[in-house]
């Protein structure tokens, strides 16, 4: 079952990353980008709550935080090119 939500994710993930950078607008990749980390960041607490993993929450809190900041910086240096 596992597989195939990843699976299907995988799917998703890459049928949003292709319309949102089609036009090469900067501001929407890294909004597609974004948007995927936290897609990502969700399946991980999915995965954390149904197998018990004792270092996965720890991971996906690291995780969001390094993505969070990676957006902040990169939308700030997107600010300061216009």
């Amino acid at each position: 079952m596992i597989t195939f939500v990843a699976s299907g994710l995988a799917v998703f993930l890459t049928i949003i990353m292709m319309l949102y950078t089609k036009d090469r607008n900067p501001w929407k990749t890294l909004i597609a980008y974004s948007s995927i980390m936290q897609k990502v960041a969700i399946l991980m607490i999915f995965l954390d709550v149904y197998f018990s993993i004792n270092f996965l929450s720890e991971l996906v809190l690291v995780f969001l935080l390094m993505n969070t900041g990676g957006t902040i910086i990169a939308a700030y240096f997107l600010g300061v090119r216009e």
